[in-house]
């Protein structure tokens, strides 16, 4: 029997219950009040974003943008904060996962800044989501620190509510880390603070957690217990998350000690609150285990039906995990039908979705299922052919065992030839790539190399040609009777010479900042930044995070300066902005780069296809560092550019 684990799949990745039409409806006429207080405002663009969200997520992604940058244009960090951590989970929901991290990442760096106890209660939730991030991806060190960091948050301002949920989904990584003791510890320590909240859907979270628990220890009895302890707390009116976890632990604990009328009915429950919330992911799972439930009761009219329902929702929404598992169960059923045609048809399907050989055991019932098929065709064809029935058997099973090695043998063959070949491409691909990343290499350096010269012979020669100008002309000022005009004249003169020596020095300092070679990148970035303010053109706000114990070496550092650089003069040169704002996010092995500005906006497309030298240097100095650029822009809504560098 298959056991059951549907607890941790739902807790990360059920769709929330859908707003009602109507809560989108109010929230939109408060927005189109003439007089709105900018909080008001803010908060009601992050609402209605939430709300259409489940209705239209393209609608809902421009609104939580429009969230943003009118907080951000405010000086509403809070709300700003508070949208990007939002959008994270609609990015998470359809996989984008570069955008999830980086909105988390930005929602991260605008809450920290902020003391009030709602920013606080916010930030802890954008940790908790950043640790299922890291949990989705493997990178288990990191989910446990996020993990850790939320929970120490909500201790701080004693938020017991929220901090089970923490305490929970960190008992679930020791749970796929395969580390009892500590799933016990963090599962006990959230039933603790669901206790002290008092709070019924805190209570019922824990207590579905110490099934699941017990549960993975195969102790059903005891689940059963615990999902029993869950049930005085559980109300209809919940959200459907709560509501659906509530009755996937009871049929599951239902399901392992056997009882499985009752199974079927929380099944069933599980179904019908999925499909109210149009929650299709979710529609999938109770009606698999409720088939698979009555093919273990032979039923398997009932078993088919229910099967059959969930892969077509599967199908059509392409979630190969339940198709895998409706191929897997629905072939077992046309087995014990003697429907083997269809059984073997899918049993082909099931090893397709798997993408990998069958087990063993798989391969054997499938070629059981194939004899048997070719046996009930043969006798079909042969029923009044009596005579040649004994010589045609024995001639078919040749020719198909024959035909079975043959069509195996050429498969094998083709497979690995395929993979040779695979391995071939790959090898020349890289090849190719390791060449024009070596020529742009010798290219930049030799452009950093002149650079250098340049500044030096500017900053020591050329300027110390004119401050020594500058002095001879002070000293005969001394010696020289002038009439007025020739004084203002003179003083005139010495303006300009004042002026040309700041403007060279200017010149050579961006062409080698001093700045950085000495104190880091962060130091040289806050510096340039701080020079553009000073010069009037642009408003430039500096964010960084995580930079101030961030080594790295000096010929990147001055890669990654020489990319902001380029990316300000676009900025200033083409986007007719006002405003530009820079981060710099740095977290173990990953360093994040955004640049976003007011201006007019440009198609990403255009940009990417960019001709001139400006964007060429972005691109090769990106290539460089192995990174991955990210541009989003609308017209009149200004432009975001995104990079990701990874162990630098």
């Amino acid at each position: 029997m298959r056991a059951f684990h549907s607890l941790l799949i739902l807790l990360f990745f059920s769709v929330p219950a859908l707003a009602q039409q109507a809560l989108a409806d109010s929230v939109s006429k408060i927005l189109q009040q003439k007089e709105i207080h900018d909080t008001v405002k803010a908060y009601n663009l992050v609402m209605l974003a939430m709300y259409t969200e489940p209705l239209d997520i393209n609608k809902a992604h421009t609104l939580y943008k429009e969230a943003v940058d009118f907080s951000l244009s405010r000086k509403l960090d809070y709300y700003a904060g508070m949208a990007l951590y939002y959008q994270a989970t609609p990015y998470h929901i359809t996989g984008q996962r570069e955008k999830q991290f980086s909105n988390l990442q930005r929602a991260i760096a605008l809450l920290e800044k902020l003391d009030s106890y709602k920013a606080k209660n916010e930030l802890a939730g954008v940790y908790s989501s950043l640790s299922n991030y890291y949990r989705s991806a493997e990178k288990f060190d990191s989910a446990i620190s996020a993990s850790l960091r939320s929970i120490k948050i909500q201790e701080d301002i004693k938020s017991y509510r929220r901090i089970v949920s923490s305490c929970l989904n960190l008992a679930m990584i020791y749970q796929q880390l395969k580390m009892p003791e500590k799933q016990k510890e963090y599962t006990e320590k959230g039933l603790t603070y669901a206790k002290q909240s008092g709070k019924n859907d805190a209570l019922m979270l824990a207590y579905l957690q110490m099934a699941s628990y017990y549960i993975e220890l195969k102790d059903y009895s005891l689940a059963k217990n615990y999902a029993d302890s869950a049930t005085p707390y559980f109300d209809e009116s919940y959200d459907f998350s709560r509501i659906q976890n509530f009755y996937l632990l009871k049929a599951g604990t239902f399901q392992n000690v056997k009882i499985y009328d009752s199974a079927v009915l929380y099944f069933k429950k599980c179904y019908e609150n999925a499909s109210a919330s149009n929650s299709r992911w979710n529609m999938t799972e109770p009606l698999m285990q409720i088939g698979y439930i009555y093919l273990q009761q032979k039923d398997y009219i009932n078993a088919e039906k229910n099967l059959k329902l969930g892969l077509e929702i599967a199908e059509t929404d392409s979630i190969r995990f339940f198709m895998k598992e409706g191929y897997g169960t629905l072939s077992d059923v046309y087995a014990a039908t003697g429907r083997y045609k269809e059984a073997f048809e899918l049993l082909k399907k099931y090893n397709d979705i798997k993408d990998t050989l069958l087990n063993e055991d798989r391969k054997k019932f499938a070629l059981e299922l194939e004899k048997k098929y070719e046996t009930q065709k043969k006798d079909d064809l042969l029923k009044n052919q009596q005579s040649e029935i004994a010589q045609r058997k024995r001639l078919n099973y040749a020719l198909a065992g024959g035909a079975a090695v043959l069509v195996l043998t050429i498969l094998l063959l083709f497979r690995n030839y395929k993979q040779k070949q695979r391995l071939q491409q790959q090898r020349i691909i890289e090849l190719e790539t390791k060449e024009k990343l070596a020529a742009t290499e010798a290219v930049l350096k030799g452009e950093e190399k002149e650079r250098t010269r340049l500044a030096k012979d500017l900053h020591d020669g050329l300027g110390g040609m004119l401050s020594g100008i500058k002095y001879s002309f002070q000293t005969m000022k001394g010696n020289l009777i002038m009439t007025p005009e020739n004084q203002q004249a003179f003083e005139r003169s010495m303006d300009m010479l004042d002026s040309s020596i700041k403007e060279m020095r200017r010149v050579s300092h961006n062409l080698m900042p001093e700045v950085l070679v000495r104190y880091g990148l962060d130091a040289a970035l806050k510096d340039y930044t701080t020079e553009v303010n000073k010069s009037g053109i642009i408003k430039v706000v500096y964010q960084s995070m995580g930079m101030e114990q961030k080594m790295i070496e000096q010929s990147s550092a001055l890669g990654l300066y020489r990319i902001v650089q380029e990316l300000l003069n676009n900025v200033i040169k083409h986007a007719a902005a006002t405003e530009v704002l820079v981060q710099v996010f740095s977290e173990k092995d990953k360093l994040v780069v955004n640049v976003e500005d007011n201006g007019k906006g440009i198609d990403p497309a255009i940009m990417e296809k960019a001709e001139g030298m400006g964007w060429k240097n972005i691109r090769s100095r990106v290539d460089l560092l192995n990174g991955k650029i990210d541009i989003q822009s609308a017209a009149s809504k200004g432009t975001a550019v995104n990079l990701e560098f990874i162990k630098i």
